[in-house]
């Protein structure tokens, strides 16, 4: 496992997957059911009925590849502003897809600096790995400045645009060296 920091855009874009799951609340042991009757568990040897957990996949881009993240618990809550009773009761109990517009607007044209963490298994033939969102933040940056349209950009002279010419003052005694001010620059026409 590993812990590391990235910046991408994020976005959810399988709008139809299962935003919770069904856990056992002693043992977070997942059951695949959206029936909340009690279960017997044999990890933690208990009967217990099972809880509704907020988890579902962000797909974090960043210009050169996508890559697919979960996002679970108190921060998918959040990012989702329902709790994970609120996202059960409307994609298990009503049966009806979650409105996604507030997230897609927080994710709209905005990069974020994401933590992740990457975790692995494998058997003899494979290794598998997932990366899980730790927390996310808006990454600031700065604003680009508009300009008006018909203003004109300032650029420097090239020299060959510049005449200099050298300019005298005149002494009041024919003794005294002429003393020289510094080259006056003028555009050439």
């Amino acid at each position: 496992m590993g812990v590391f920091y990235v910046e991408a855009e994020m976005a959810i874009l399988d709008e139809f997957q299962e935003f919770c799951v069904l856990e056992c609340s002693a043992c977070k042991q997942k059951k695949r059911t959206k029936d909340r009757k009690d279960f017997d568990y044999p990890k933690c040897n208990r009967k217990t009925a099972l809880v509704p957990r907020c988890v579902f996949q962000i797909d974090l881009i960043d210009g050169t590849t996508t890559a697919t993240a979960s996002i679970s618990a108190e921060l998918g809550e959040k990012l989702l502003s329902m709790t994970a009773e609120d996202i059960f009761d409307i994609t298990c109990t009503k049966r009806q897809s979650l409105s996604l517009d507030n997230v897609h607007q927080i994710f709209s044209n905005k990069v974020f600096q994401i933590e992740l963490r990457k975790s692995s298994w494998g058997n003899s033939n494979s290794t598998h790995a997932t990366l899980s969102i730790l927390s996310y933040m808006e990454k600031e940056h700065t604003p680009q400045t508009t300009t008006d349209r018909n203003s004109k950009k300032l650029r420097p002279l090239e020299i060959s645009e510049v005449d200099v010419i050298a300019t005298t003052t005149a002494a009041g005694s024919s003794n005294t060296t002429p003393t020289f001010e510094p080259p006056t620059l003028t555009k050439k026409l």
